[in-house]
């Protein structure tokens, strides 16, 4: 018996860690390698290669790292995200610990997390730097992005939604990393703002593979998928009609698409869509091709008192209450900003424009005349680790900066 066919949560984990003293790139860039399907790929093949002489050592023990202080929690509370030190380097780095006696029902997403990510190359996809059991938990270490996910941004910063700078950049990076997986059959399946995460420089990485499937069986391709996510109800939301329908027709890669329209309106708009009405309510408005929009000028009417005034949103109750902000009803999207949410999310697939395609429209295209990058546009707004130095503990400012970060579950740093 291998060890992941073993019973045990512990012995199956130990399977998955990269071997002590794994040298990894943490420079930006991540050039594509050769893909083989999850089904080939043998644990053992897992160790991350060797890629510069500029690479630094993760090791896989934890006397190696510091632990400081919580940034957030993941897989529905059963995990929580730290901000850590790598004693021997001084980097800091954010560490994922799973408490294995609260993660049995979850244990195979994880698993799948772990050999997905370590597959993967490239600027857009979240890679692990190091991942090892301590006693009954799970250890993954992962760079520190400093802006934390779009999510928090939005509630922390950005109320009434990212500008349109700012989010033209965010997403346009999201869909080079879906056509990233999607050339290797790859659908995400949690394409949402909490799974958008960006570094010091901007750069946007996705993350939250452990909801992701493939495209591929042993004999044959395949051109959709019929299985129903197994932590599904964390991202019903961002599901498309398809994915959430369950009928014989299945899903493809096309419906990231559709979650990508929504993550604009999250993003846009300052709020979840969909977030104030029953699940099944929600189906039957994606179903029948009621679907959110961005709020500005153009969409939301504003009364006499400079308030939002609520009209016919085509998604049930779900518009929230940012239309009575008085910023909104004076901002105006650009019309390909619009038309891209409506070409994200038309109601079948086939007629949705590929992660690919989507690259070449004009809201993604703005960017390249862009004389500014995104930390600019996310002004005042200072990564977690450029507010102050690093030193043996945590100095005051930065507790007191992860405090106001804290925020509840629904805007949770699921990574």
């Amino acid at each position: 018996m291998s060890c992941l066919e073993c019973p045990c949560a512990c012995s199956r984990i130990a399977s998955l860690a990269v071997s002590p003293d794994v040298r990894v790139d943490v420079r930006l860039g991540h050039t594509d390698t050769t893909y083989q399907p999850l089904s080939r790929i043998k644990s053992e093949s897992f160790a991350l290669e060797l890629r510069s002489p500029s690479m630094v050592s993760f090791e896989s023990n934890s006397d190696s790292y510091e632990v400081w202080s919580p940034l957030g929690s993941v897989c529905g509370g059963r995990g929580t995200v730290w901000l850590a030190r790598h004693k021997p380097t001084n980097v800091q780095v954010a560490l994922k610990i799973y408490e294995l006696d609260k993660c049995e029902d979850e244990f195979e997403l994880i698993q799948q997390e772990i050999r997905t990510v370590r597959q993967l190359r490239h600027r857009n996809i979240i890679h692990y730097l190091a991942s090892f059991p301590v006693s009954q938990q799970l250890w993954v270490v992962m760079p520190l992005l400093g802006f934390t996910s779009a999510s928090r941004l939005v509630a922390t910063h950005f109320s009434d939604g990212l500008p349109e700078p700012a989010l033209a950049l965010v997403i346009k990076e999201v869909l080079q990393g879906l056509s990233y997986l999607h050339s290797k059959r790859i659908i995400h399946r949690a394409v949402r703002g909490s799974h958008i995460l960006i570094d010091n420089s901007g750069r946007v990485v996705l993350s939250g593979l452990r909801h992701s499937t493939t495209i591929h069986d042993s004999t044959h391709w395949k051109k959709t998928v019929h299985c129903y996510p197994l932590e599904a109800r964390y991202n019903l939301n961002w599901a498309s009609p398809e994915l959430l329908a369950q009928d014989l027709h299945g899903y493809s890669e096309n419906s990231d698409v559709y979650s990508v329209g929504i993550t604009v309106c999250e993003l846009g708009n300052g709020e979840v869509p969909y977030r104030d009405i029953p699940s099944t309510l929600m189906l039957l408005e994606k179903l029948e091709d009621r679907v959110p929009f961005l709020f500005d000028a153009s969409t939301v009417h504003s009364t006499e008192n400079g308030q939002g005034m609520t009209t016919d949103s085509g998604v049930g109750g779900s518009v929230g209450g940012n239309l009575t902000s008085l910023a909104i009803t004076q901002r105006l999207f650009t019309p390909s900003a619009h038309d891209f949410v409506s070409r994200a999310l038309a109601r079948f697939p086939d007629e949705r424009p590929s992660a690919s395609d989507l690259l070449s429209h004009p809201f993604i295209r703005q960017t390249r005349k862009f004389n500014s990058n995104l930390p600019q546009h996310l002004h005042p707004v200072v990564p977690l680790n450029q507010q102050t130095d690093i030193g043996d503990v945590i100095p005051d400012l930065l507790e007191k900066t992860l405090e106001e970060t804290s925020l509840n579950d629904e805007v949770s740093w699921d990574f």
